[in-house]
């Protein structure tokens, strides 16, 4: 028994030593939210409806990764900063996301969404039209697609009204293009390292620059992924424009680029 015991202390003060961590990461954790708080008093009196800001929350995850490089996985701190986050944004205000029958039939990727936004509601729509109309009805919401899906012609004849892509899933890029593409209502901010996504009526120039990250074919229209925050009124897109007239080049959003994506 004496030997057990001898043996258990370390384990024991390791223990509480432990214990104080997580008492402390409670701590730490109120302070966060009284300060949450604090940002929602301050944003009660602007207009904004939609209480996330895409390129603030990427420059906080950016930050940590690097933070935490070497010492913890990205994965682990990217999920555990997701639930902080989410829970931030909802203690200042509901938020639902909208999505198709086809997504919502997805089980990986209702997982997807949840890791991302926590337990914010997610209301199934017909398709992607409908799901589009809900957030220009309610400019607080989100809507939520695949980018291979019918989304393109309802966004081009103005269902979604002024939402535009504010950000991709996953945030940790696994793959060379996102599973899912996120409308919403948040104003675009540069980050310095950010994405512009595109639709022309056909392909792009094969010596057009900067490179598209990744494309798809939406009929006879192409969804194309350029790297930077571009806008239809500056260089590259501008000369693009003059130079090739038939493309009706449409800027879609830009947004920040996901964490490990090719710049």
């Amino acid at each position: 028994m004496t030997g057990f015991s001898g043996q258990d202390t370390p384990l024991a003060e390791i223990r509480r030593e432990i214990d104080e961590i997580d008492d402390g990461l409670i701590e730490l954790l109120e302070r966060r939210f009284a300060a949450t708080e604090q940002v929602r008093i301050a944003k009660s009196s602007a207009a904004t409806a939609l209480p996330i800001r895409p390129a603030r929350e990427a420059e906080i995850l950016r930050r940590l990764v690097k933070r935490a490089e070497g010492q913890l996985s990205s994965d682990l701190v990217l999920r555990i900063w997701r639930a902080i986050l989410s829970a931030s944004t909802l203690a200042q205000a509901p938020l639902t996301i909208h999505v198709s029958r086809r997504l919502n039939s997805s089980v990986g990727l209702r997982l997807r969404i949840r890791d991302h936004f926590g337990p914010a509601a997610v209301e199934e729509c017909k398709d992607e039209g409908q799901a589009l109309l809900q957030v220009n009805a309610a400019p607080g919401d989100l809507c939520i697609v695949e980018p291979d899906s019918p989304w393109v012609e309802p966004f081009l004849e103005g269902q979604g009204g002024r939402a535009q892509v504010i950000g991709v899933l996953p945030v940790l890029r696994d793959e060379e293009s996102p599973k899912l593409l996120i409308f919403g209502n948040a104003r675009a901010e540069a980050t310095g390292d950010d994405q512009t996504l595109i639709i022309t009526d056909g392909q792009l120039p094969r010596d057009f620059a900067p490179k598209p990250a990744w494309q798809i074919k939406s009929g006879n229209r192409r969804v194309s992924c350029l790297p930077g925050f571009l806008s239809e009124h500056e260089s590259p897109l501008v000369g693009l424009g003059r130079s090739n007239a038939s493309l009706g080049i449409k800027v879609v959003g830009n947004f920040p680029s996901p964490i490990g994506a090719r710049s």
